[in-house]
């Protein structure tokens, strides 16, 4: 995907991460977060960076340790599989460890997968300590640990709170669950870091970057616009004029092709009772509380589901809208799929 501007969230975390700030980056899917944190990665000067995504495994502990130590010794030139390390730490291991001054216990017995998970936590800092430089950790879809493992997340603050040679970035697609770890005065991460939310772009971004990459007609701004500023629609849509495709083909190929995700999206949001009627009553630019045949509370409840789910994310007080545009456009009936 094109990187499209974004040019003032780039700043912001490259300046803050120099000065040893930590972020809790918040965005509905395929809104750029990974591109966004990736491309920072790429302009930090003088920083050791690890980028790790926890969606695959954020249900165990022992697994999530091994697959993070794992990460760790790749950027640091170490190759050897976890299944060998588990086995007997290689010599080049082992030596790396005592340089860090980092104890872990891979040797099959026995032990503590929290034990073990705050020890491999705790290797950044070490290696920053050794190596003199700043490190910067990403961890993607951070809320996923809190889908019933708070004990985890406890293990990963517990270390962390102590880290004053890393700086971190949370990202996280679920709004509803980034606010229960970050922001609700019982999150295990309550007031921890610079909370930024990535919204849609910007028209006047996308303009700007266009005019470096596609000649556009009136024709390709509306599509543009149509789409919302969804970044990773309006990326694609810009590759395919940009290959040659007239403004309408390409808009008429991406719908095509993205057909059987947004049916993905109806399915489950039919998953949830009643959820399908609040959802088009948002489509349709009205207000679900009021048009919904519901109790307020069940619409508040059914609305709560879906932001779990991220598919719609709040805007002010009973204002909702659709994160996908396509789905929006789907359930409005105003585009045809």
């Amino acid at each position: 995907m094109w990187f499209i501007n974004r040019q003032e969230e780039l700043n912001r975390l490259k300046r803050g991460i120099s000065q040893g700030e930590s972020f809790v980056l918040v965005a509905p899917r395929r809104y750029g977060k990974t591109t966004l944190i990736k491309r920072v990665m790429r302009e930090l000067k003088g920083t050791i960076n690890f980028y790790i995504d926890l969606m695959p495994y954020a249900d165990s502990p022992q697994s999530l340790a091994n697959y993070l130590l794992e990460r760790f010794l790749r950027e640091l030139g170490i190759t050897e599989g976890i299944k060998r390390l588990a086995k007997s730490l290689s010599l080049k291991a082992k030596l790396l460890f005592e340089e860090l001054g980092v104890e872990l216990e891979l040797s099959g017995r026995e032990k503590d997968p929290l034990l073990e998970l705050s020890r491999v936590i705790d290797i950044p800092q070490r290696i920053a300590e050794r190596k003199g430089k700043r490190v910067v950790v990403a961890y993607d879809e951070f809320g996923e640990l809190h889908t019933g493992k708070d004990a985890t997340i406890k293990v990963f603050r517990s270390v962390i709170q102590h880290h004053t040679e890393v700086s971190y970035i949370f990202a996280g697609s679920q709004e509803s669950l980034m606010e229960s770890i970050f922001t609700d005065k019982k999150g295990a991460f309550f007031r921890f870091g610079t909370i930024m939310e990535l919204g849609a772009l910007r028209l006047e971004e996308v303009l700007l970057f266009a005019q470096e990459q596609v000649l556009l007609q009136p024709m390709a701004v509306s599509l543009i616009e149509t789409l919302k500023g969804h970044p990773y629609y309006t990326s694609r849509l810009l590759q395919k004029i940009q290959m040659g495709l007239k403004p309408m083909d390409a808009f008429e190929e991406l719908i095509m092709e993205e057909r059987g995700y947004v049916e993905l999206l109806v399915e489950r949001v039919k998953t949830v009772k009643n959820a399908l009627e609040v959802m088009r009553a948002i489509a349709t630019g009205k207000n679900p509380y009021e048009v919904v045949r519901l109790s307020p509370q069940m619409v508040n409840k059914v609305l709560q589901k879906l932001r779990l789910m991220g598919l719609v994310r709040r805007l002010e007080r009973g204002l909702y809208e659709i994160t996908d545009p396509l789905l929006e456009g789907y359930l409005s009936g105003e585009m045809e799929f």
